[in-house]
């Protein structure tokens, strides 16, 4: 015992002197993402906090008027999480501890559907899932080897989008399968073959009605991180289908750009025909966007964050130089509103209004970096941020959904592969 705790003691004394050689450095950054992946939170935050103690210090003394669950500025809310044992690392194509466990949730009927990275299929009854029941029932599918974006349910039917790499291109899919809880069989409805990428991201769908006629929209993001100065020229463009939103003819498969001038949407929701996206932005300026049909919201041109360093001494953030434009001032539409700084904005729902007496009218947005939830009101022409408030969970939130029978909100936590569930400890559930 006594030479275990010699060693742990001089782990952590090699740690901080390292850790100290290495402030102000890129480094600095990447060593604190390894502890968080081979320690216990307490063991991690400890060391964090004694390695800069001065800085540390001044965010504990900052924290005013913040509230941790079950409190929340109003409400008193209660989280459950469920780790899926099913959302394995290797099984979402990454290769070690210190990557994410990222999945994608809808609902259908009473089922929770619950789609990795990997596009495999799992399904559960929500009442099941709340009373902490794990066990989760597979779905066969005929998709195989490619890499899922996005999972979205209309009626009896659920849509996928998927990357799929043919020699060194990257092509976007989005496929249609009717439901079955025995096998799920997809035919592609669109895609995008004619663009070599070498990364994509966005991917997400939903559907809107226009002139009695059903879209499904689909986000489509910019390669811009892929290029020495950060520019892409396809999200201007109308001759690529990428950093646009596309609307599709369900019926007739028929496609057009329904918005352009987008980075990386990974949020988006259609409620009452009104289109909101959420959008990361570069280093800064992550955003909240209304999205109206033929509207430019100026990527790679307008943004109100910066340029990533590309610099590989000290750990500078961003550039100094080519800075990125004004949206009204050339033409572009205004994002309504944007987070500096960035907080890796993520999915976007409607809450119900009888989840609380106090969110009448909010949405939920979800964030990765920041690891919380935020509860936002827009103004009534959804041109304005009324108010939002932080809910810290702890965890990277990839995708959002709502409940309206159990009034449960249901996260995808992908730090540790769970399923979180969110319920008011003031309401009675029918």
């Amino acid at each position: 015992m006594k030479k275990i705790f010699i060693l742990i003691f001089s782990i952590i004394i090699i740690f901080l002197i390292t850790a100290n050689y290495l402030k102000g450095t890129k480094s600095y950054y990447y060593i604190f993402k390894v502890t968080d992946a081979l320690f216990p939170e307490m063991i991690s935050s400890t060391l964090r906090m004694i390695s800069n103690n001065k800085i540390n210090s001044k965010r504990i003394k900052n924290d005013y008027n913040k509230f941790f669950l079950p409190d929340t500025q109003y409400a008193k809310l209660n989280i459950i999480k469920i780790p899926l044992d099913f959302v394995k690392k290797l099984q979402v194509g990454y290769l070690n501890k210190f990557k994410l466990r990222s999945f994608y949730l809808d609902i259908y009927e009473d089922y929770l559907f619950v789609m990795p990275k990997n596009a495999t299929f799992y399904y559960k009854s929500i009442n099941s899932l709340i009373n902490t029941d794990k066990n989760f029932n597979e779905i066969k599918s005929n998709i195989n080897g490619v890499k899922a974006l996005d999972l979205f349910i209309d009626g009896n039917s659920i849509y996928i989008s998927y990357i799929k790499q043919v020699d060194k291109c990257k092509h976007l899919y989005l496929a249609k399968s009717k439901i079955n809880l025995k096998e799920l069989i997809f035919n592609n409805i669109f895609s995008i073959n004619d663009e070599c990428m070498n990364n994509i991201q966005a991917g997400r769908i939903q559907k809107i009605e226009k002139d009695n006629i059903s879209y499904i929209l689909l986000s489509t993001s910019a390669d811009s991180i892929n290029s020495k100065d950060q520019s892409d020229n396809k999200p201007q463009s109308d001759n690529s289908l990428y950093g646009k939103i596309i609307s599709i003819d369900q019926i007739n498969k028929k496609y057009k750009i329904y918005s352009k001038g987008h980075r990386n949407i990974l949020g988006l929701l259609s409620v009452d025909n009104i289109v909101l996206a959420t959008e990361n932005g570069p280093y800064g300026g992550d955003e909240i966007n209304l999205i109206k049909e033929n509207e430019n919201f100026g990527w790679d041109i307008a943004s109100y964050g910066k340029k990533y360093s590309r610099s590989k001494g000290d750990y500078k953030e961003y550039e100094d130089e080519g800075e990125y434009k004004d949206h009204s001032e050339y033409g572009f539409t205004e994002p309504i509103f944007s987070f500096i700084p960035s907080i890796g904005i993520s999915e976007i729902i409607k809450i119900e209004n009888d989840f609380d007496k106090d969110w009448k009218n909010n949405f939920l947005i979800g964030t990765m970096n920041h690891k919380h939830i935020l509860r936002i009101k827009l103004n009534k022409k959804y041109s304005k941020l009324d108010y939002y408030e932080e809910i810290y969970i702890g965890e990277r939130i990839r995708d959002l959904k709502y409940d309206i029978k159990s009034s449960t909100i249901i996260m995808a936590l992908e730090d540790t592969g769970s399923i979180g569930l969110l319920m008011n400890l003031n309401k009675k559930v029918k």
